[in-house]
């Protein structure tokens, strides 16, 4: 009798409801929008969804997943999306729909978008221009750290940023705002805002990408050991605070005469406290890369120069920017 029971009271459970974990189909917080680039520059699109399990993001173009060098999927830190990055543009061959799909083990959805690329001779007046974009900026943690921006065009552009090839967010009115100029203020700046910085100005005109700017957030040196180093330690950080000196050239870039096709090196020294960073410009255009700027001295190696041109120095720090100016004529 009480087998009987137990085998009955075990069938009777072997058929109870077995609650299922909640599930939820993909639903996009952010579908990616139609973007008008410039040949040469760059195209970002946006693309986050929500659902149980977190659902995967797949960029297509045309209908076949994207596989090329200049095709980059950047995932957000907290796996809710990812941004396609298309650089340098290429015209026309860039020109096509893409579709973001979001899917899970419950369902799919998807979304497009339409990327158009104009050469600069096509680009209609109130296309949108970079006026100022942000600098290499060094900062001490818990500084306040203002890259900037500022950018023209009709209708006049609203002005966006991007760390790491990701979209910053400013809206959550925390440490990292936008200014009404467009500059990107972080205040008590942490080693977790370092990186490279673009802004983005956009009408319905279309879109253009500022260079890069790297921001550097160096650790305030003010730990020591306890007990008898505490003596040392207020020396030490009386001596940075005395040697804080803006930068200068030690050895200036000069100028040189060469003949058609020849090569020359033009070096640039500066010196201060802390540091400056070396870079070479030719006009507007960096011909030091951002991610790879040396510091104190920077040899720049010229070969095959048909033409004369003025090569411009940068040296920078927290301190100031000071720039020096190398003629090189070409007889």
């Amino acid at each position: 009798m009480k087998k009987g029971a137990l085998g009955i009271a075990h069938n009777i459970f072997n058929y109870l409801p077995v609650e299922s974990p909640k599930t939820a189909p993909p639903k996009f917080l952010r579908t990616p929008n139609d973007q008008t680039g410039v040949q040469g520059g760059v195209a970002s699109f946006i693309c986050q969804a929500t659902g149980d399990p977190r659902p995967k993001i797949v960029w297509n173009k045309k209908g076949k997943k994207v596989t090329n060098q200049r095709f980059e999927v950047i995932e957000f830190d907290d796996g809710s999306g990812s941004v396609l990055r298309i650089q340098p543009l290429r015209t026309p061959r860039d020109e096509a729909v893409y579709e973001c799909v979001a899917s899970n083990t419950v369902g799919e959805i998807s979304a497009s978008t339409r990327l158009t690329v104009l050469r600069e001779d096509q680009l209609p007046s109130g296309f949108p221009t970079i006026d100022m974009g942000p600098q290499l900026k060094v900062v001490e943690r818990t500084r306040t750290a203002t890259m900037l921006c500022a950018a023209s065009g009709n209708p006049d552009p609203d002005i966006s940023w991007f760390k790491d090839f990701l979209p910053v967010n400013t809206s959550n009115n925390g440490r990292i705002k936008q200014l009404r100029s467009g500059a990107l203020q972080i205040e008590q700046s942490e080693e977790s805002d370092q990186g490279k910085y673009e802004c983005v100005a956009m009408n319905n005109e279309g879109t253009r990408y500022s260079a890069p700017a790297n921001l550097y957030v160096r650790g305030r040196k003010t730990h020591c050991l306890l007990c008898n180093a505490i003596h040392i330690c207020l020396v030490l950080n009386l001596y940075h605070i005395v040697r804080r000196v803006p930068p200068r050239f030690s050895i200036p870039p000069t100028d040189s005469e060469i003949m058609p096709g020849g090569s020359v090196n033009i070096t640039c020294v500066a010196v201060g406290s802390p540091m400056p960073y070396v870079k070479w410009m030719l006009g507007t255009e960096d011909l030091t890369p951002e991610d790879d700027m040396p510091i104190g001295r920077n040899v720049l190696e010229l070969t095959d120069v048909r033409q004369s041109a003025n090569y411009t120095c940068v040296a920078m720090s927290t301190l100031g920017v000071i720039e020096a100016v190398a003629q090189i004529t070409v007889k």
